[in-house]
């Protein structure tokens, strides 16, 4: 096993207080026979200015089949608010792919404090819905790169600071950029809920350690671009990413039977439906080019006397 796994299934135990979540490996659900031909949803809605609405449907295969799950076609999808009068918006496919956003030149405002429906309707009439809270995200007040504690500051790690919002209930996704790519597989997913520091403002927490030890294989390098955005998403999310984590060190001769990833998709053919739609606002960070300063230990940022 990699140092950068074994470290990460250990980070995993120690910080469920915190909650910061980091997967071991690329997720596989598994699926019996009673789960084929299912609909997957990938489905979210942000703060952003434009190009701000993503949708891909597809149906779900054997697991030990080859080729990629087949995209679903034709649907008609759309995205509604809970106004008065609803702002309502139909997406578009993309080709054949499964995939719908905004028509060309269009823009959908997404508005913290109101609460999305999506609605799908396939070519054979089954509507499948989800609802989701679009919660206000507090500022990312400040991103940080410098060489971290753990593993005696040979490693580069992303800190972050930012104050929690009063009121417990709050749930938080950090999405990390190098170079303008985000790091998208599931062993660099993180997010944390505020059950132990409701309303504090926090202070360099480590969202990501860049523990690999070749240089070609690390994630962060001089003169790479970083950049962070601070995510607020919804407890229904959030249980949708911890279900995750759990499949993923689940293996164990002791091991309980991986359970179901809990999504909020609801389909009208009483069928269950796989993925999540997730409404979130978006704080975005400054970009960090890295330089020799990063290659230095981290220096606290709480103020004397806190």
């Amino acid at each position: 096993m990699k140092k950068t796994y074994l470290y990460r299934a250990i980070l995993l135990s120690l910080l469920t207080a915190f909650i910061l979540a980091s997967c071991e490996d690329v997720v596989e659900v598994n699926l019996n026979d009673e789960d084929i031909d299912l609909v997957a949803v990938e489905a979210y809605l942000d703060t952003r200015a434009n190009d701000n609405i993503f949708v891909k449907i597809e149906k779900t295969l054997r697991v030990n089949q080859a080729e990629s799950n087949p995209p679903v076609s034709n649907a008609l999808v759309e995205i509604s608010d809970n106004e008065a009068v609803p702002n309502t918006i139909v997406l578009e496919e993309q080709g054949n792919t499964g995939i719908y956003k905004l028509p060309e030149n269009t823009v959908y405002e997404a508005v913290p404090g109101r609460t999305y429906q999506l609605t799908i309707t396939t070519e054979e009439g089954v509507v499948i819905t989800a609802s989701e809270y679009l919660q206000e995200v507090e500022t990312l007040d400040k991103t940080r790169v410098n060489l971290s504690a753990r593993g005696d500051y040979e490693f580069l790690a992303v800190y972050i600071n930012s104050q929690e919002t009063p009121g417990k209930g709050n749930y938080y996704k950090w999405d990390i950029y190098i170079n303008n790519e985000l790091l998208y597989e599931s062993e660099y997913l993180s997010f944390a809920s505020d059950e132990l520091v409701d309303g504090n403002y926090i202070y360099d927490f480590e969202i990501l350690t860049d523990f690999e030890e070749k240089e070609e294989d690390k994630l962060m390098h001089k003169n790479d671009t970083v950049r962070v955005e601070q995510l607020s998403i919804s407890k229904a999310s959030y249980d949708f990413y911890f279900a995750l984590i759990n499949q993923a060190f689940t293996g164990s001769p002791f091991s309980v039977p991986p359970a179901n990833v809990p999504g909020n998709l609801v389909s009208s053919d009483g069928k269950r439906v796989l993925g999540l739609f997730s409404a979130r606002d978006i704080s975005v960070g400054e970009s960090i080019v890295i330089d020799d300063n990063n290659y230095q230990p981290l220096v606290s940022s709480i103020p004397p006397g806190i």
